[in-house]
């Protein structure tokens, strides 16, 4: 490509299901990565390498409906017609839904908000259908109780008790603007939105929010884990499969 063409930066929304894949970030190979797949088919569709850069990491097995990257090309088709050329070559499970001009100022990991939706089906019975997006929980809970533990989470705060062991970032203080859960039937849902979230901090949200609804924690230990930053003073980890990053906003319009 002639050094004197202007590359235009381009925001992609991304859905996929996670469940084969060992979470977003590339990796090497044959490591199967939802952002190696996607690279890969933008590449072969503009017939040269393209790196993308994404707002979240997902971790291995976590699902998503609004994923957001980025990459830079000199795209020539209209837009509609290259994002289907694009999802021709993508896996079943990977799907671009929207893709649009950004300006270059545009920063992809400067999100100012993000929701997750984490999905828990509470029955005696597992899940037959869509079983690769939910967490079988069989033992009762009290949806009053997980959603007075979910007040505790809401307003910044140091959420160090609730990170991952392998996550190395600087600062663990987050804010978290709207934290609630409700039953549809078998399903009990919890939807979260903050500025940012830690490795395995939603999962470990969501597990300490069943030891309140079982009864194994009052609502007010959420207030003493944050004040503490032990691990041991939350639940467990749940499987990434009831985890779903539904969408990423940003402040200014793109």
């Amino acid at each position: 490509m002639p050094e004197s063409v202007k590359l235009q930066q381009y925001k992609l929304t991304i859905a996929y299901d996670g469940t084969m894949y060992s979470g977003w970030q590339r990796q090497r190979e044959p490591i199967l990565t939802v952002q190696g797949v996607v690279e890969k088919g933008l590449s072969e569709i503009l017939n040269r390498n393209i790196g993308i850069s994404g707002a979240s990491r997902t971790d291995a097995g976590v699902h998503a409906w609004g994923q957001v990257a980025v990459f830079r090309a000199d795209i020539q088709i209209p837009l509609d017609r290259f994002r289907m050329a694009v999802n021709s070559r993508l896996p079943h499970d990977v799907l671009i839904r929207r893709i649009e001009p950004v300006a270059d100022r545009f920063d992809v990991t400067r999100a100012q908000r993000k929701r997750y939706r984490y999905v828990i089906w509470q029955s005696k019975d597992r899940p037959l259908f869509n079983r690769q997006y939910m967490y079988h929980y069989w033992q009762d809970v009290s949806i009053e109780a997980m959603r007075a533990g979910c007040r505790y989470f809401v307003g910044r705060h140091d959420f160090a008790a609730f990170r991952g062991g392998e996550d190395e970032r600087q600062t663990t203080v987050r804010t978290i603007f709207h934290c609630d859960i409700h039953r549809r039937g078998p399903m009990i849902i919890m939807s979260v939105e903050g500025d940012g979230f830690l490795y395995h901090m939603v999962r470990n949200m969501v597990g300490t929010l069943l030891d309140i609804g079982r009864g194994r924690m009052e609502p007010s230990q959420i207030a003493r884990a944050i004040e503490s930053g032990r691990r041991s003073d939350v639940g467990p980890c749940v499987s990434a499969s009831g985890l779903c990053l539904m969408w990423v906003r940003y402040k200014d319009a793109e």
